[in-house]
């Protein structure tokens, strides 16, 4: 049996408020999602989301593929959550 806390797949978008769509910069799975993983910074790199659900969907498009509109309200959601554990961290620095 499978550990659930193993990732099989990962997926990282990149954003810029006001830019351009979220694109997928980086995905891999199995032996290269837990190597992103471990490899990240865990205190300054991006927040780990876990959805398999839209992990799946993400993993679907090719790298640097922006993210087409049947993800929007889902990744809007997450970034909306990202963005806010961001700016609450930023305060507890300061």
């Amino acid at each position: 049996m499978s550990d659930p806390h193993v990732a099989s797949k990962v997926v990282g978008l990149a954003y810029k408020p006001g830019g351009e769509l979220p694109r997928v910069v980086v995905k891999g799975c199995a032996d290269a999602a837990e190597a992103i993983l471990r490899e990240r910074d865990w205190v300054r790199g991006p927040r780990v989301v876990r959805d398999p659900q839209l992990t799946e969907q993400l993993y679907r498009l090719p790298l640097e593929a922006p993210i087409g509109p049947e993800l929007f309200q889902l990744v809007a959601i997450l970034l909306t959550h990202v963005f806010a554990i961001e700016e609450q961290l930023a305060g507890e620095r300061r």
